[in-house]
């Protein structure tokens, strides 16, 4: 049974953490860096396998220094022109798909960020752990199959899946607290109103 947000406030439940959505770099730092898990470990270990990938193929093709940060630097252009819109809204599918109903835009100039709030839609691991993935799994897959059908833009569509990986470190922070939570069945809510999202465990 979904506990509503007053019960989540109650005796039963007790605050984890509370997330200020205009201090989200303080989360990651917290729950990507300094609090690490075999999550953060296989976030780290894809993207170097990725950035060697890239490396390797643009040398076997004889690209020059200046290519290869040339298709670099495309590629980050690409990720906030093309590929954040479309992150952002497949967590907006996402939130849908799992029942919340009012979902909500927001974002920051100064961090170069937008994020997808359900507003007071409480939820758990499962659903969460699917509207965190649902971005990463869908457009990488479709980068890396159009690298493959496309091998004159693999080196900028690797370069864009690393963007990519690296632009979701919030999610593998938010994820990776899931992680080491993972035995007091964490309840968790956005509020847009406060901008804050809240996390609570079972009381001890």
């Amino acid at each position: 049974m979904t506990p509503s947000i007053e019960e989540l406030h109650g005796g039963e439940f007790r605050l984890l953490a509370m997330l200020s959505h205009r201090r989200l770099a303080d989360f990651v730092v917290d729950y990507f860096f300094r609090r690490g898990s075999w999550v953060t470990r296989l976030h780290h270990g894809i993207s170097a396998v990725i950035l060697a990938c890239a490396i390797l193929i643009a040398y076997s093709r004889g690209m020059s220094f200046l290519e290869g940060l040339a298709a670099f630097g495309l590629a980050l252009v690409a990720l906030f022109v093309v590929i954040l819109p479309l992150h952002e809204a497949l967590h907006a599918i996402g939130y849908a798909l799992v029942g919340a109903r009012d979902i909500r835009w927001d974002g920051s100039l100064r961090m170069l960020a937008v994020w997808v709030i359900a507003h007071r839609f409480v939820t758990n691991a499962r659903p969460f752990i699917f509207v965190a993935l649902l971005p990463t799994v869908v457009l990488n897959a479709i980068i890396l199959i159009v690298a493959a059908v496309v091998p004159k833009l693999t080196v900028f569509l690797l370069f864009l899946l690393l963007w990519h990986h690296q632009g979701a470190s919030g999610d593998w922070s938010l994820l990776n607290f899931f992680w080491l939570h993972r035995r007091e069945g964490v309840w968790t809510y956005d509020d847009a109103e406060t901008e804050k999202s809240f996390f609570f465990g079972r009381a001890r």
